[in-house]
């Protein structure tokens, strides 16, 4: 993107924001490699946990997506600065209640099904509730990379949702299908949230 495009981008952000601030949306991509982190973190770290404490285990979810939400919130309010924007806009709540949803739901079924010993499947879960929060922010904020994302962890969800019918040991944590679910759960969930976030944080030239 040349110096120009950049310009002419930013100067039609600043017209949206006073156009109409409920339905800007700034973003700081950040957030993006932070999740990408904490996904990494999850995916090798929480299974283990369950199996050692599901209490310890579901303790340390809801840290790390809560230090997610924590540090998404603070890259907002300080790009919402640059606008001269008080409060979330609309499209930002809708997000931000959105992903909450998706996170809180996840918890449950992430116990429930640990509680019986069924780890694999929390992976799929995983995959799945933030595969649909990234197709809704690609929507919302119309980024392509976004929504690809999401379909395609979704996607994979659905296929080792599949293949999972054919496993007999859904609890165990050391064998070829929990490591390919782990694997398939560390690009999708850790890398490529990364790599995106960089991507767009060089179109933009932040």
């Amino acid at each position: 993107m040349s110096e120009k495009d950049k310009a002419l981008a930013h100067l039609s952000e600043i017209k949206s924001a006073l156009v109409d601030k409920d339905a800007f949306f700034p973003y700081n991509y950040n957030a993006l490699i932070v999740w990408g982190v904490i996904g990494i973190i999850m995916s090798f770290v929480m299974p283990s946990m369950i199996v050692s404490s599901l209490l310890w285990g579901t303790v340390l979810s809801v840290v790390l997506m809560g230090i997610c939400f924590i540090v998404e919130g603070f890259l907002t309010k300080r790009v919402n600065e640059d606008y001269d924007i008080d409060n979330c806009t609309k499209r930002q709540k809708f997000i931000a209640t959105t992903f909450t949803i998706l996170t809180l739901f996840s918890i449950i079924l992430t116990v429930l099904f640990a509680k019986h010993m069924l780890i694999t499947p929390l992976f799929m879960i995983w995959l799945f509730a933030i595969g649909f929060g990234d197709h809704v922010v690609g929507y919302v904020l119309n980024i392509k990379l976004f929504s690809m994302n999401g379909y395609l962890s979704m996607a994979s969800s659905m296929i080792l949702l599949i293949l999972s019918l054919f496993v007999d040991d859904l609890g165990s944590i050391d064998s070829v299908f929990f490591y390919l679910c782990q694997g398939v759960s560390f690009v999708m969930l850790g890398i490529v949230p990364i790599l995106i976030g960089l991507k767009l944080k060089r179109q933009d030239g932040v």
